[in-house]
């Protein structure tokens, strides 16, 4: 009787692997593609809409701090003046608040 199955070393190419086996990967190289390209497509579209929103942040940031470095510095030039124009007013003002801060915290401590 004559064998008729096929050996892997019949159905082999030049450098000795199985066809077979080359066909598979193939296949599983071609059905994998697409879905490498789409999620590798995704990825990138994430990163690009995270780093605007990165850089929006760091804008808006910027931005606010500006007018908070702006703001300080009208409210120290409006203290200054008012000091100018009635000094007495404001250290009367300071001493009260003073004498309020000493007598809230000293009421917490007892």
């Amino acid at each position: 009787m004559q064998n008729t199955t096929e050996t892997p070393q019949a159905n082999s190419t030049a450098d000795g692997k199985p066809q077979g086996l080359n066909n598979v990967i193939d296949q599983a190289t071609a059905a994998a593609h697409p879905v490498i390209d789409q999620f590798s497509a995704k990825a990138h579209d994430t990163v690009n809409r995270l780093a605007s929103a990165a850089s929006h942040g760091a804008d808006n940031f910027e931005v606010r701090s500006e007018q908070l470095s702006a703001t300080g510095v009208r409210l120290s030039k409006a203290l200054r003046d008012q000091v100018h124009r009635r000094p007495v007013t404001v250290i009367g003002a300071a001493i009260a608040t003073g004498f309020i801060i000493s007598w809230l915290l000293k009421s917490r401590v007892s």
